[in-house]
């Protein structure tokens, strides 16, 4: 359409040249300090980052080794990488799986498993159970115990021998059982943290399905102190079971939660969004958020829901689109999320809320802005960076910031500054002041690239691929003056 030019005295042929007003570019600010960087433009919070130690789990071995369950079918070579920010496999096994008689153990099952999947940058996590409830593990304890003596409960509704978890005889053999399992696995490095497991059905601090009997609380210190004495270099995760489940008992309860604290526990909570949960519970379905807050001070949260085919379609008005987890996640401070069912189904069906969460589930990093001024090849230089975690959880791993000099392709130098990351928890922002060693580089022009590493590991950070540099991000270009 013609504008009519009498009507506009003003109009005009545009003579300016267009300049792009969407790319990103970083840039020094001089209202603000000399070297500011402002990297926000950057941001990157759509990509799903795998980062160690958080994101989602899967029930590898679930209800017992010899239930085939949801491994059943994952077919040879398929390791469910295409599942965003799947970080380990959760494997729940009997202790009559590994020590069939008395004195003879056999891990075989969990290192076969483990030696496969670690090479595809998964870790696990472990649950010893010693009473499932079914009728085809009768025996989740080993059957000798019973034979020997151990007290014992026919709970024929249910089909299986209850162990009395407070006779001598059975704590004596658990933790000889205990003290193996340490042994071999404590100080593994693909283990990321093992649950109380040995005290109650299916291993969840509790009796339901079973004698249905609180048991004395020291009882249940026992089974924790055993899990604490043999693992000291993993997480220990406690179910949230072991501790509403005696709110009846009065003090018990609160007892069982400062336990825990002084000991340094996680807490875990299974099956959420069931039926019964969802409708005593609040929105999130669970019982005990206000215990999850506390002892994320110590250790990571640990969420799981229900049998996925249970929850979802069946009982959506539970499952609300995958509302509810969202819920649960973000009150619960989480940093892992498990489930139990075909990883592909719950993809197919469920695939936006498995990206949200993956980045969302424990530490996830922004980078806002940095100060880098004039650098000389000396030790007497400061840069500031400001980062934020928009995580539901803090780090509970040491991340430090390094920065790399580059010239090109090639690395000049890699600073290891020491200064440490993981202070900062959910929503937090933080301005940490760095000093770099840069000396015995030569005078001239360089990349200054920021990186945060647990050791050598590099964290990938919430940044736009375009200035990634291998594990580090390019955030300035300096002359380095040389001395």
């Amino acid at each position: 359409m013609s504008v009519d030019k009498i009507r506009y005295p003003g109009l005009s042929e545009r003579v300016r040249d267009m300049e792009s007003q969407t790319e990103c570019g970083w840039f020094d600010d001089p209202r603000k300090e000399n070297g500011f960087i402002d990297l926000r433009p950057f941001a990157d919070d759509k990509t799903v980052l795998k980062n160690p130690h958080k994101g989602w789990f899967w029930h590898f071995i679930d209800n017992g080794f010899r239930h085939g369950f949801y491994r059943d079918r994952t077919k040879p070579g398929d390791h469910v990488e295409y599942f965003p920010g799947m970080n380990h496999l959760y494997l729940r096994f009997d202790w009559s799986d590994a020590e069939k008689t008395e004195g003879v153990y056999d891990f075989g099952f969990l290192d076969k498993i483990m030696d496969e999947w670690s090479q595809y940058g998964y870790r696990f996590s472990l649950r010893v159970v010693c009473y499932e409830s079914s009728k085809d593990m009768s025996f989740a304890t080993p059957e000798y115990v019973f034979l020997n003596g151990a007290k014992c409960y026919d709970i024929s509704e249910h089909s299986g021998l209850q162990p009395d978890y407070d006779d001598p005889y059975f704590l004596q053999r658990l933790e000889a059982f205990m003290a193996v399992l340490g042994k071999k696995y404590d100080r593994d490095d693909r283990v990321e943290f093992i649950d109380v497991g040995t005290y109650g059905t299916w291993g969840e601090g509790h009796t339901v399905e079973g004698d249905g009997v609180i048991y004395p609380v020291e009882t249940v210190k026992r089974h924790v102190d055993l899990h604490l004495e043999y693992f000291p270099h993993k997480f220990v995760i406690l179910n949230d079971d072991h501790i509403v489940g005696r709110i009846v008992h009065g003090n018990e309860c609160q007892e069982m939660l400062d336990y825990a604290y002084e000991r340094g526990l996680g807490l875990q909570d299974d099956s959420i969004c069931c039926d019964y949960y969802s409708v005593v519970n609040g929105y999130d379905t669970m019982r005990a958020t206000w215990a999850f807050r506390k002892l994320a001070d110590n250790a990571p949260s640990v969420i799981e829901f229900a049998h996925y085919g249970y929850i979802h379609p069946t009982y959506e008005d539970f499952y609300r689109n995958g509302l509810t987890i969202v819920e649960c996640l973000k009150n619960s401070k989480a940093t892992y999320a498990g489930f139990h069912g075909y990883p592909d189904i719950f993809y197919k069906s469920d695939k936006w809320l498995a990206e949200y969460c993956a980045n969302r589930l424990g530490y996830w990093y922004f980078v806002d802005s940095a100060v880098v001024p004039e650098l000389t090849a000396t030790t007497h230089n400061v840069v500031y960076v400001t980062m934020k975690n928009e995580g539901w959880a803090r780090a509970y791993n040491d991340y430090k910031i390094k920065f790399t000099v580059r010239s090109g392709d090639e690395t000049v130098k890699v600073v290891d500054t020491g200064v440490s990351v993981t202070c900062l928890d959910t929503g937090e922002s933080e301005r940490f002041a760095v000093k770099l060693d840069l000396t015995g580089i030569p005078d001239g022009e360089y990349d200054i690239c920021l990186g945060v590493y647990e050791n050598e590991t590099p964290i990938k950070l919430a940044l736009k691929e375009e200035i990634r540099r291998g594990g580090d991000y390019l955030i300035a270009r300096r002359r380095i003056r040389g001395v």
